[in-house]
């Protein structure tokens, strides 16, 4: 069985009319706009863009971190977010900063979503992918498992029959395609408890407002919830919290329904070829999933694809030292778009 892991840099690069490095300003400003609606790698999350500007406006509780998760220094997002987190343990406002900074998530990278659909023209790199896996893999499992918020992958799908409009619909709908969203995704969201009085109307930001004033009094469930969108919304009648994980160093847990690990981790024994788009290699919890359900003695042939061959090797040797001997051998290519383009998905697919 094949196992397709996507991450951030796969939907950084996922329109092949305007590859990464095509974003140059011109005279009409269109190259601009189209850097400022690419979905962003983690370290670009709180960049000022324009949209980004005017959702944190929105979620004044996270302000007061926004210059040091801009002003990196040498260090990545998920170690600075890390330590304000565990910071935040100790410190009531500092919690209130995190919950803001999962709501602020969910809504930015839906609108990146929005927008950046409005710059592909519905042409991109997921589609081409799915295709070439269909025609090589017919009627075969494909496990598809996908750490970005964005819903690109989901819209890709759409086109191959699987409109998406409930959880079962990601594991149990497609004859062969098995979806594994890990980190959580911008229509998603999970019940709230709390005795406080939360007033549910049609403005979000006041639910939020409300939320943040109790958010001491706040209980995150483990209910999920499809379709709701990346702000804070309602349903069944009660207020929602968006299903997002916050990119940390040390991510200790998946933000998704149980079920869905429950099934992943039933397939993983039957994966035989690993190929990896645009993934860091740095959820080690996932990798720890690897090493207790993917080894058993096999050696597999992993493809990775990465923004550069540094980033592609650095990949390869993470994932060895995680699972020492899961991998036979991993062939590197640079960029999903030229990966597509090249022929060598196709090639790599058909082996």
């Amino acid at each position: 069985m094949l196992m397709v892991i996507f991450g951030a840099g796969a939907s950084y690069d996922s329109c092949p009319t305007y590859p990464p490095g095509t974003d140059v300003p011109t005279s009409n400003g269109l190259d601009r706009l189209n850097h400022h609606y690419r979905p962003p790698l983690a370290n670009e999350l709180f960049a000022n863009r324009p949209h980004f500007a005017d959702t944190i406006e929105r979620y004044p509780d996270c302000q007061p971190i926004i210059p040091r998760l801009r002003s990196l220094a040498g260090e990545t997002l998920e170690v600075v977010l890390e330590d304000l987190q565990t910071k935040a343990e100790a410190y009531a406002r500092g919690r209130r900063q995190m919950a803001a900074v999962r709501c602020y998530l969910g809504e930015v990278i839906s609108t990146c979503d929005s927008l950046w659909s409005r710059v592909s023209k519905g042409i991109t790199n997921y589609k081409s992918l799915l295709d070439q896996i269909e025609r090589t893999h017919p009627k075969e499992q494909v496990c598809l498992v996908t750490f970005n918020y964005d819903t690109l992958l989901e819209d890709a799908l759409r086109h191959f029959g699987l409109p998406i409009t409930n959880f079962d619909d990601y594991t149990r709908r497609h004859p062969f395609f098995r979806i594994f969203k890990l980190h959580g995704s911008t229509n998603w969201a999970r019940e709230i408890e709390t005795n406080a009085r939360i007033e549910v109307g049609d403005d979000p930001y006041k639910v939020f407002a409300q939320l943040m004033e109790h958010w001491d009094e706040i209980h995150i469930t483990d209910r999920y919830l499809f379709g709701f969108g990346g702000s804070l919304g309602v349903g069944l009648g009660k207020p929602t919290f968006p299903a997002i994980a916050i990119p940390v160093e040390k991510k200790r847990s998946f933000e998704c329904p149980q079920h869905m690990i429950d099934e992943l981790t039933a397939l993983l024994p039957q994966v035989t070829k690993i190929l990896v788009i645009g993934w860091r290699a740095t959820e080690n919890h996932f990798l720890e999933l690897l090493q207790r359900h993917l080894s058993w003695g096999r050696a597999l042939p992993a493809y990775i694809v990465a923004g550069n061959q540094n980033q592609a090797e650095e990949v390869k040797g993470l994932i060895h030292h995680a699972v020492p001997g899961l991998l036979s051998s991993a062939e590197v290519s640079v960029g999903f778009t030229a990966f597509m383009l090249s022929g060598r998905a196709q090639a790599i697919l058909s082996i």
